[in-house]
């Protein structure tokens, strides 16, 4: 370790070398955050200053705090601080200030003046260097932004960021990886993490930064969450940051802590005293309220994540005080109300077991978070639990009975095993919490006293609770005392349910149960009576029901016997209906006791039982005491279901009268309820027994409230106690106030009892009586369109089940107009009164109209929610009324009557469908106002809507709507298909498919086909104008659909004639693309229909065009008006314009006829396919007739084409078919002769286009069939032919071989066109060659050889035509030919080979010889075909082939290039290197073709290439032969040095190659040759052209390739050469520098010293290191110093150190090197010289420096004079050149030596 003086005069030394080092303070003075280092390095300290302060002023109107800086950092006396001059203690304070800085404008850096502020801290103090990592911290989380990245590209990295420094002045963006990558190392995360919590210390945390900090440790935790190790390592850091951001006021940081804390538990498990010191942690400083909803659903989420034992138990009372204080209780029920609560379980566990620990006050209110929150099973039963034991201990049990009326609600079962496993029952708890909780269905046979007995107090008391003496409880409770002689079946509730409580408490703390009676009632009938409300009470507890009963019985023994006990029998019945067994077990034995009394008149408390004066009607005793024995011996205890025993069959009518008085009088809601379900549940109550209830009814609504609360005192179910009070009204009710009773039910504002009305009403209201059904449904409609009802009564109206006379009476109330009567019934309707919109402006008519319009909408509904009502010819009527109704509400009044009226279309719709299942006749149809509807209609979704009424009514009544169906289909044409939706286009659909066959089939339509015809055109042209507009991908499925329902057969031509004069108008207007858009759509149009009504279509649509006049006369016009697909646009047209129509017509034709490969794709297939599938079905069925149609039509199509074609003058002329002119004819001018006829080639063009395209729609037999007769027919016009002919060569293309009989069928006819002299015109000829060769090409040796034989024949004879055109298709057709038969095409060799040299020698010099290349291109591909298929026989000519291929110039090389390789594969290599040698003397030499000569170059490499060695060795001398004739070339070529340079380049390659295959015997001797040649001019072939020093050149150019490629190999041949190259050196030396060739002469010295360089190098065999040859050559290599150029200097460098290095180990021969290399470093040389010599001793040192070491002190003195050379370049060399290789190899300074 280096001592402290050490350390500081290190750092002085630094700091001096700053100060002192001019660049480096430049350097650190011109990094930047805003300018570019050239310009921040000329900027002084005062103006960065000046701009800093102006920058902090705006900084402090944002954040006043930056106003502190002012003071330090910024202050005037900043300017001359210099940090390197401060102490230590300095530095530290500056330092800090410079950190407080940055972390308060951390969140300022998007803004510019943060920038320019913090330029003066990077300027001055240098805070990119001595601050960085502070620096880089304070904008890390802008990473992905501008100003990181400026800031990275300044700062000096601290190794902690070193991850960061590939981004440095770099392009690439830090990604989110980087990030992760850089925070993967823990130091660096712990420091970040140091610099948040200083952040949050200081209050400058905002919130992209806190965001980033809590998404980068969240991803840590993520990267790391498989590591259990690093994430124990990571747990101290991330528990601090989370601490200190928790106790932070900031949210945005309580936020993040919270997160993190969340993620890294749900990571790993943390301990139970992490998490809750964390909980408390969050709390203890949770103060701001957007905290608290993060903060709990955090706790919540660390509570989730424990798990084993003691996971919820209850919270520390620390931890639960500090939950209640910040959480209110109000705001933990909302919360588990909200979904984001689904993971607190574990939470609110532990809360509620704490309040059940803690705070019992709060018991009442954890019933909400019990009924919200989401609880494992095994959570609520610990809750269970708890507060079993806690009602043990808590004095005041009131307070948890609504927790076990909750739990036992949801779970009764779990309750009491909680119960039995605590060794309770459940009647006892219910005793302990003084109230009845379970139902206990299934109990043993036991009494009250029985259950009471033997249990110990404690068991209901609790175990802490210590029971008083009775006394002292009775006299606490004498209060309480009842003393009035009443019953208590009538007093109030609060009076018994507080006599109830004691009798449950006096029982749990076992005191006589006859004595509480006895102390609390004072009279025997209110003992009674108590114990019989205690008997019939929900409210009271099962065990002190039991006790009841057994208490009653006792009781009842006292009772003298002229009492009859019947009036108390009515109360025990109701007692039955309990839900345990045990009770009505004891019940009905109390019943028995009663029935063996003696049955006397005077009744047990006969008008006192339920109240006071109330006379209660009874049965007889007689009669009371056979019902009861008839009773008991029906009753089972085991059946519920007891009503059929009550009201007996044979005392019907006293029974049910009994019953009913008993429901009426009853004053507890539980025994009504009980009355009521016996008498409504009997199989004949009916009307008239509902009448003798019908007062509770009365009452009812008034009482309601009432009847609530008690229900609710008595623990009665107020849903099952109202639905018993509906139970009431009967099923085939009568009474007028029962029915009054539904009604004002129905307008109450009780939901419940609204439900329940509507439910009985669906029930019963078949069978009311119809006035009582309107009466029902008007009041239903008028209180839903009045006010807003408590009940749906829509969904009530729609399922009661109204028949169509309901909804007749209730549309003929709710009339506007008034009866139509049948006068109107034909009147059109009225557009709109002014009456009416006066009446309708009124605020009071306004409203009732709305309320009308509401209650129209509410029936409408209902009726269209009654699908399968069964219509009637009035209810469709009335609807027609309505729908004239709301159209006067609309357009008078403006009101909203669209959904009305589209609803109303849906019920006449239903109503149709109805009238049509049932055949019966209508007369009342009004289509006019169905269509005055749709016209004024807004809505596209009523429009479609009655137009789907418009089409059920054309099928219920076509002749009815027949004079509506044209301004249908024109709003139809102008609205509806314009809509892009799938209703819309069902409703035109649906229309379309109903209205236009009724159209059809209508009589007067039958009788005139005329008259049909012109309204089929009619509805397409209204449709055809709205074209534009449909939808592109609704137009194909509307439009087939149109056409298919009107009749493809009269609809097709027509509609695509109405296309295409849209298609025309397209292109007239350049609109290309739309053009193509209607050319597709027809085509998928097209292949919708069948292929006979495809070609039907197109037959008509030219019969359409031919009526197209050649201009508008009067004639024409009357006879073509009447046709709606002439529309008048056509009559206005001039002369030209009817001829550009007629044109676009034929091409839109065509287009539509013609296939791509797009075709075979569509659904339908094309119109081509369809015709296949035609005729092969037909086929395959024997279907003639099919066929037959199908060419029936074609050829009608085949002859109006033709027509057309031999017409095309006629069409666009003013001649008719006959040929005679019209006047206006006659009169033209002939000035528009030449549009005429280019309007005439364009329209034949196209028309044969079109014939070619239609013909090529038929397969290839019938295809052929067709155009035999074509081709055959003299009288057709050659141009129809030719255009035939061409189509020939596609339709063949995808046919299969097995077409090759019908191929040969039709060469056979293209071979008599060509020798016919009918059709001897040479495009004919050319045309059928064309063909036959395609054919030829396609099936090959398929086809029959005696048409390949009668080819050859035919196109060698042809070969002598003049015609360039001819010839071209004849060589073609040889090609093909003899690429098929081969060899058997010998006998034309001798006929085609020389006509076709001869061919191209005519036409190789000709300029202007038309389809030249064409003609090139044939006679090379024939040569190619020869070359292959007989190649013995072109060595004849293979000069002349060669030369063919490398002259023909227009002919691409890549097509030449294959042709080439061919011939070096298929003829003999020795015979292809003597041509190439021939051909190279006598013609490539000589031409200036540089293509010619790169074609030649690559014949002799691949040639070179593929040649064997043997057969190398023989052809050697030829090759090099043909070597030096191209080593020549450059004397003689006119080409530029740099392509001469190109070609040599190549040729050395090939030169190379082929030496590669000769041996060393061989070659030696060719090499010599070579020498002689190149010093000595042997063998020269250019002796007058090529000089010395070319021969020269191009020698050693070849030989340093060779000396590259085969190295040591060919060292010692410089043997042959070591003399000549010596004395060349010499020449060198003595050259002048003024020589007239002395650029070549110094690219040969430059060859010469590279080929020396490279023999040294390659040198492997001591060859140089012989002294007479390193004598001989090292002093002339050596004197080139002397003399040599700078530009090549480095070259005779690397040729002297190579020696140096070769000879290394030769001292005798470093000393002679030595020697010679000094005598040019002396002080009379020149500077060049001496520089190029001591560079050259500075590379032998570097190379060889040890061997040389000796001869230094011969050395020394010369550097030294050289380092006081005048030359300061010589001077400079040896100083930091040679001195220093020196030394590196002395490894000490070279100054000793010197001294």
């Amino acid at each position: 370790m280096s001592s402290l003086k050490d350390q500081l005069s290190q750092i002085a030394a630094n700091n001096s070398t700053v100060a002192l080092d001019r660049k480096k303070r430049q350097k650190i003075h011109s990094a930047s955050l805003i300018y570019n280092p050239k310009t921040a390095a000329t900027q002084d300290y005062e103006f960065i200053y000046e701009n800093s302060i102006e920058a902090l002023n705006e900084l402090i109107d944002i954040d006043p705090r930056f106003e502190f800086f002012t003071r330090s950092l910024f202050s005037e006396s900043s300017i001359v601080i210099d940090r390197n001059t401060k102490t230590k203690d300095d530095i530290k304070e500056l330092n800090a200030a410079i950190n407080s800085y940055l972390m308060l404008v951390s969140s300022k850096w998007h803004l510019s003046p943060a920038l320019y502020a913090t330029e003066w801290l990077v300027r001055r103090f240098q805070i990119n260097v001595h601050n960085a990592e502070m620096f880089l911290f304070s904008t890390l989380n802008y990473y992905q932004q501008p100003v990181f990245k400026r800031i990275l590209n300044i700062v000096k990295l601290p190794a902690l960021f070193q991850p960061l420094s590939n981004f440095v002045r770099s392009d690439n963006a830090l990604s989110k990886l980087s990030i992760i990558k850089l925070f993967s190392d823990f130091e660096f995360l712990t420091l970040y993490c140091n610099y948040i919590a200083k952040c949050v210390s200081q209050k400058v945390t905002y919130t992209s930064q806190i965001l980033f900090a809590a998404c980068t440790l969240i991803n840590m935790i993520a990267v790391n969450s498989t590591e259990e190790k690093k994430l124990s390592d990571l747990l101290p850091t991330f528990m601090e940051i989370s601490a200190k951001l928790l106790v932070s006021d900031d949210v945005d940081c309580q936020i993040a802590a919270h997160t993190i804390l969340v993620v890294f538990a749900s990571t790993t498990a943390l301990s139970k005293p992490i998490i809750l010191a964390a909980t408390e942690t969050i709390l203890a400083n949770l103060k701001n309220e957007k905290a608290k909803r993060s903060a709990l659903i955090t706790i919540a989420n660390l509570l989730e994540t424990l798990k084993g034992q003691g996971n919820i138990d209850q919270l520390p009372i620390n931890l639960y005080k500090l939950v209640d204080a910040k959480f209110s209780l109000q705001y933990l029920k909302d919360f588990s109300s909200r979904k984001e609560s689904r993971n607190s379980d574990k939470f609110f566990t532990s809360y509620i077991r704490s309040i059940i620990r803690y705070d019992h006050d709060k018991l009442a209110d954890i019933v909400e978070i019990l009924k919200h929150a989401k609880f494992e099973k095994f959570e609520i039963k610990v809750i269970i639990t708890d507060l079993i034991h806690l009602s043990e201990i808590i004095e005041d049990k009131s307070k948890l009975i609504g927790v076990f009326e909750y739990l036992v609600g949801a779970n009764e079962s779990m309750v009491l095993k909680a119960l039995k496993s605590l060794n309770l029952s459940g009647e006892l708890f219910e005793i302990r919490l003084t109230t009845s909780l379970f139902n206990f269905k299934e109990s043993s046979e036991v009494t009250g006293d029985q259950l009471i007995k033997d249990v110990e107090t404690s068991k209901i008391v609790g175990m802490n609770s210590t029971i008083q003496p009775f006394k002292e409880w009775l006299q606490k409770n004498s209060d309480f005392f009842y003393t009035k002689d009443a019953s208590i079946l009538a007093e109030k509730d609060q009076v018994f349910n507080k006599l109830l409580s004691l009798f449950v408490e006096s029982v749990g703390k076992k005191y006589s149960v006859g004595l509480f009676l006895n102390s609390f009632f004072s009279t025997f009938e209110a003992r009674i009576t108590f114990l019989l409300r205690i008997i019939v009470s929900p409210a009271a507890p099962i065990a002190l029901r039991l006790i009841a009963v057994s208490s009653t019985s006792k009781m009842i023994s006292s009772v003298d016997n002229e009492t009859n006990l019947f009036s108390i029998v009515p109360i025990l019945i109701a007692g039955l209906f309990d839900v345990c067994k045990n009770v009505r077990s004891n019940i009905k034995i109390l019943l028995h006791q009663i029935s063996k009394r003696a049955a006397t008149e005077h009744y047990f408390l006969l008008n006192k039982l339920y109240g006071d004066d109330v006379k209660i009607p009874m049965l007889s005793p007689r009669d009371s005491k056979k019902w009861l024995t008839r009773f008991l011996e029906n009753y089972v205890v085991d059946n519920t279901d007891i009503a059929k025993y009550i009201i007996q069959k044979k005392t019907e009518k006293v029974d049910m009268f009994f019953w009913c008085n008993q429901a009426l009088y009853v004053p507890l809601p539980y025994t009504k309820l009980c009355f009521l379900n016996v008498l409504t549940q009997y199989r004949n109550y009916s009307s008239k027994y509902s009448e003798l209830l019908c007062s509770i009814l009365k009452s009812y609504l008034e009482e309601r409230a009432a009847w609530e609360l008690r229900c609710k005192n008595n623990k009665t179910d107020f849903t099952k106690f109202e639905a018993s009070i509906v139970s009431i009204i009967s099923s085939s009710e009568k009474n007028a106030a029962i029915i009054d009773f539904i009604i004002s039910a129905l307008k109450t504002q009780y939901e419940q009892l609204c439900d329940l009305v509507v439910q009985k009403l669906i029930q019963i209201y078949p069978k009311l009586k119809f006035a009582n059904q309107l009466a029902i449904v008007n009041s239903i409609i008028e209180t839903t369109a009045i006010e807003d009802l408590h009940y749906d009564s829509l969904a009530a109206l729609q399922s009661l089940p109204i028949d169509a006379e309901i909804f007749v009476s209730i549309l003929q109330q709710n009339r506007i107009n008034g009866d139509s009567g049948e006068e109107n019934i034909k009147k059109r309707r009225r557009k709109s009164s002014s009456s009416n919109k006066a009446a309708l402006k009124k605020e009071e008519v306004s409203q009732i109209a709305e309320v009308h319009l509401r209650k129209i909408t509410i029936i409408l509904e209902t009726l269209d929610a009654r699908r399968t009502i069964k219509g009637t010819e009035a209810l469709l009527s009335l609807l027609f009324d309505h729908l004239a109704d709301l159209e006067t509400l609309d357009q008078d009044g403006g009101l909203p009557v669209l959904y009305a009226q589209e609803t109303l279309a849906s019920c006449m719709l239903n109503i149709i469908s109805s009238l049509k299942d049932s055949g019966e006749n209508i007369n009342s149809i009004r289509s006019d106002i169905v269509v005055s509807a749709i016209r004024s209609s807004p809505s596209p979704q009523v429009q479609n809507k009655l137009l789907l009424v418009i089409g059920a009514l054309a099928e219920l009544s076509p002749e009815t709507i027949l004079h509506s169906v044209m301004p249908i289909f024109t709003f139809m044409g102008a609205h509806t298909i314009r809509q892009d939706d799938e209703y819309s286009t069902h409703v035109v659909t649906n229309t379309i498919k109903t209205v236009v066959p009724a159209l059809l089939k209508s009589s007067q339509y039958q009788k005139d086909s005329m008259k049909k015809t012109e309204e089929i055109e009619f509805l397409l042209t209204s449709f055809a104008t709205a074209f534009d507009h449909v939808p592109k991908h609704r137009r194909v499925s509307l439009f087939s659909t149109l056409v298919k329902t009107l009749g493809s057969r009269d609809s097709v031509a027509p509609f695509l004639f109405l296309l295409g004069q849209q298609y025309s108008v397209f292109i007239n207007k350049f609109k290309i693309s739309a053009g193509k858009d209607l050319v597709e759509f027809t085509k998928n149009f097209l292949s919708k229909f069948s292929a006979i009504e495809q070609l039907s279509g197109i037959l008509g649509f030219f019969q359409l065009i031919d009526l197209l006049p050649v201009e508008p006369t009067e004639d024409s016009k009357e006879k073509l008006l009447h046709r709606a697909v002439f529309n008048n646009g056509i009559f206005n047209f001039n002369r030209g314009e009817l001829r550009t129509l007629k044109k676009n017509l034929f091409e839109y034709t065509n287009k539509l006829i013609s296939e791509n490969e797009t075709d075979y794709y569509t659904s339908g297939g094309g119109l081509k396919f369809k015709i296949l599938s035609v005729l092969i079905e037909a086929q395959d069925t024997n279907n003639f007739a099919g066929i037959q149609s199908i060419k029936d039509v074609f050829g009608k199509i085949i002859e109006e084409i033709l027509y057309f074609i031999n017409n095309c003058e006629n069409i666009l002329s003013s001649l008719d078919k006959n040929g005679v002119a019209s006047s206006s004819s006659v009169n033209g001018n002939n000035d528009n002769e030449v549009d005429y006829k280019e309007a005439v080639t364009e329209l034949k063009d196209t028309i044969y286009s079109l014939l070619t395209n239609t013909l090529e729609l038929l397969p290839i037999q019938d295809y052929i069939s067709a155009i035999i007769p074509l081709l055959n027919n003299n009288k057709n016009d050659l141009e129809v032919k030719y255009h035939i002919i061409l189509s020939i060569s596609s339709k063949f293309q995808y046919e299969p071989m097995t077409s090759s009989t019908i191929a040969d069928e039709i060469i056979g006819v293209l071979f008599g066109n060509c020798v016919s002299e009918e059709n001897s015109s040479p495009v004919i000829i050319q045309a059928s060659l064309n063909v036959v060769s395609s054919l030829f090409d396609k099936f090959k040796n398929h086809l029959d050889p005696s048409k390949l034989m009668e080819g050859l024949t035919i196109c060698s004879t042809f070969l002598s035509s003049e015609k360039v055109e001819i010839q071209i298709s004849s060589l073609a057709c040889l090609t093909n030919s003899i690429q098929i038969l081969g060899v058997k095409t010998i006998s034309f060799y001798s006929k085609i080979v020389p006509r076709v040299l001869e061919i191209f020698k005519t036409h190789k010099t000709k300029e202007e010889t038309v389809l030249k290349y064409d003609l090139q291109l044939a006679i090379n591909l024939l040569f190619a075909a020869i070359i292959k298929r007989i190649p013995m026989f072109v060595i004849s000519n293979l000069y002349d082939v060669l030369n063919v291929i490398f002259f023909s110039d227009e002919v691409p090389e890549d097509i030449r290039l294959p042709i080439i390789q061919l011939v070096v594969e298929k003829i003999e290599l020795k015979e292809v290197l003597k041509n190439l040698n021939k051909i190279w003397l006598s013609d490539i030499s000589l031409t200036s073709n540089s293509v010619a000569i790169s074609l030649f170059l690559s014949t002799l490499e691949s040639t070179v290439e593929a040649l064997d060695k043997k057969t190398a060795v023989s052809q050697s001398p030829l090759f090099f032969r043909l070597l030096l004739s191209l080593f020549e070339y450059r004397a003689i070529s006119k080409f530029d040095v740099n392509t001469i340079n190109r070609i040599e380049a190549s040729v050395h390659k090939i030169a190379n190659n082929f030496v590669l295959k000769l041996n060393d015997k061989v070659f030696r001797p060719l090499f010599a040759l070579l020498v002689r040649w190149a010093f000595d001019g042997e063998g020269v072939i250019n002796s007058g052209k090529i000089t010395r020093t070319e021969r020269l050149t191009a020698f050693f150019k070849f030989f340093n390739k060779l000396q590259d490629n085969l190295k040591s190999i060919v060292t010692t041949y410089f043997t042959y050469l070591l003399e000549n190259t010596n004395n060349l050196l010499l020449e060198f030396i003595g050259r002048k520098n003024n020589d007239e060739n002395e650029r070549e002469t110094l690219n040969l010295r430059r060859l010469v010293l590279i080929s020396l360089t490279s023999s040294f190098k390659y040198d492997r065999d001591e060859y140089w290191k012989s002294t007479a040859r390193f004598e001989l050559i090292v002093e002339p290599l050596v004197d080139q110093l002397g003399n040599i150029e700078n530009s090549i200097g480095k070259y005779l460098v690397k040729a002297i150190g190579s020696l140096a290095s070769n000879n290394s180990g030769s001292d005798d021969h470093n000393k002679i090197m030595n020697k010679l290399l000094i005598q040019h470093m002396k002080a009379t040389c020149k500077s060049t010289e001496k520089l190029w010599s001591v560079r050259t001793f500075k590379l032998i040192y570097s190379k060889v420096g040890e061997s040389w070491l000796v001869l230094l002190p011969q050395l020394v003195p010369i550097i030294a004079e050289l380092l006081e050379d005048d030359d300061e370049q010589v001077e400079y060399e040896v100083r930091t050149g040679l001195v220093k290789v020196v030394e590196s190899i002395l490894g000490e300074p070279f100054d000793r030596y010197l001294d």
